[in-house]
C-alpha cells in the first residue's frame, strides 16, 4: 500500500533526479537516472521528455496535471518511491522536488470510489456497531476520511444524483477495499 504519493513539481520544466541508496558513509546518494518534462501543446508541462525504460508510475496524465508516484517510505529529505508498479522497484527522490499526499487526500481528490466486493456495506456511523446495509450500485463521492473509514455521498448509476450519505470502510489490515475513479 505504501505511505501515500509523491507528486513532482511540474509547474516548471525541471529534472526529477532518481537516487540510489546511501553510500558506505551513510551520507551521499548517487544519481542513478532522471525524469525530464516537456511542454508540447500548452504553456505548462504536459509530457514526459525522458524516463528510464523501466518507468511504470502509479498514475501519469500530465495533460490533466496528474503525475503521482507511490511512496514506500516517507523521509525528511528523501522519499523512497516505487518507480515500477509492476516490479515494485524503488528509487529515492528529494522531498524538496515535489509534494507528498496521503491516501486520504488522494481519495478526496478522486471523482468517485466504488466497492471491490459488491457485498461490502454502508454504515450510518463507523463508531456504532451495526449491521450496515448493501447499497446498489456501490458508487460513492468521498467527503471525509477518518482512519480506515470514509464518509461518502451515495451516488446513482450516473455518478451524479446523491441518494444519501453513509460511511464505508476503505482499508482493512493494510489492504485497500475500494476501487477509485480519478476522472468522470
Amino acid at each position: 500500500m505504501g505511505e501515500g504519493f509523491f507528486s513532482p513539481k511540474t509547474d516548471v520544466v525541471e529534472t526529477l533526479y532518481l537516487y540510489g541508496n546511501f553510500n558506505k558513509d551513510g551520507v551521499n546518494r548517487k544519481v542513478l537516472d532522471s525524469i525530464t518534462f516537456s511542454k508540447r501543446y500548452a504553456n505548462h508541462v504536459d509530457a514526459i521528455g525522458y524516463a528510464p525504460k523501466n518507468f511504470r508510475p502509479f498514475h501519469e496524465k500530465l495533460d490533466y496535471g496528474l503525475f503521482i508516484l507511490r511512496v514506500k517510505r516517507l523521509g525528511r529529505d528523501y522519499h523512497e518511491i516505487i518507480i515500477n508498479e509492476e516490479t515494485n522497484e524503488t528509487v529515492y527522490v528529494s522531498a524538496w522536488q515535489g509534494s507528498f499526499m496521503g491516501w486520504g487526500e488522494f481519495f478526496l481528490n478522486c471523482h468517485s470510489v466504488e466497492f471491490k466486493d459488491k457485498n461490502q456495506k454502508v454504515f450510518d456511523d463507523p463508531m456504532i456497531k451495526s449491521a450496515g446495509r448493501v447499497v446498489a450500485p456501490g458508487n460513492f463521492k468521498p467527503r471525509y476520511i477518518m482512519g480506515d473509514w470514509m464518509e461518502v455521498e451515495i451516488l446513482d448509476d450516473n455518478y451524479n444524483t446523491v441518494k444519501g450519505k453513509g460511511w464505508i470502510r476503505w482499508k482493512k489490515d493494510g489492504k485497500i477495499l475500494i476501487h477509485y475513479n480519478l476522472f468522470a
